[in-house]
């Protein structure tokens, strides 16, 4: 296999899972909006987060078995495919925020959390931490006359973009031990020369 062969059979399979991938994260993201609050879906939000490494690593080995007859997958191929499969799954993410926040939120998730921000148990907890007097030293240096007033200010733009640069940064990182999971090892080798033996 050339290597524009190599590059190009890696992308598609990285586009393909990424897209399997995003979804999964769009729905993780969804219950985190509505579960501003607490309960079921912000449970769930934390299991998509929690699960999100570990699906990437299926991915990465669902991609080797299907390509190592093809040429064993080194691990700056299940690298660049890991990193490849974060990519578009961010891609997606943030195109799915960038949608839910321009035309489908309304204004509920910042309603939300600050009805969350403003329930006395959650109030005596940030005044008890100190983050009630961070909170609310970095609104007054960025300008704002209030938490509401700075969290309006937020566009659907920002919002993407953020989750984009997380999603990217992070995805990098988990590539690393990703790939180590996801390259050929011997025994793939082993397994597969002792399956065409007749």
């Amino acid at each position: 296999m050339t290597r524009n062969d190599t590059l190009r059979q890696t992308n598609a399979f990285a586009m393909l899972d990424g897209l399997l991938f995003g979804i999964y994260w769009c729905f993780g993201f969804l219950c985190a909006v509505k579960g501003v609050g607490g309960g079921g879906l912000s449970t769930l939000s934390m299991m998509v987060i929690i699960s999100a490494p570990f699906l990437g690593c299926y991915f990465a080995r669902r991609f080797e078995n299907q390509v190592r007859q093809d040429e064993p997958v080194g691990y700056g191929k299940a690298y660049l495919y890991s990193a490849l499969l974060y990519l578009y799954a961010s891609i997606i993410l943030a195109l799915a925020a960038y949608a839910y926040f321009r035309w489908f939120d309304g204004g509920d998730f910042v309603s939300s959390y600050l009805a969350l921000q403003s329930a006395p148990e959650m109030q005596q907890a940030m005044q008890q931490s100190g983050m009630r007097d961070f909170i609310n030293n970095a609104v007054a240096q960025s300008g704002f006359n209030s938490l509401e007033e700075m969290l309006r200010s937020i566009g659907p733009t920002d919002i993407a973009a953020s989750l984009f640069n997380v999603n990217i940064f992070l995805g990098l990182l988990l590539s690393l031990p990703t790939a180590l999971i996801g390259k050929t090892r011997n025994s793939d080798i082993n397994q597969d020369n002792a399956s065409i033996k007749p």
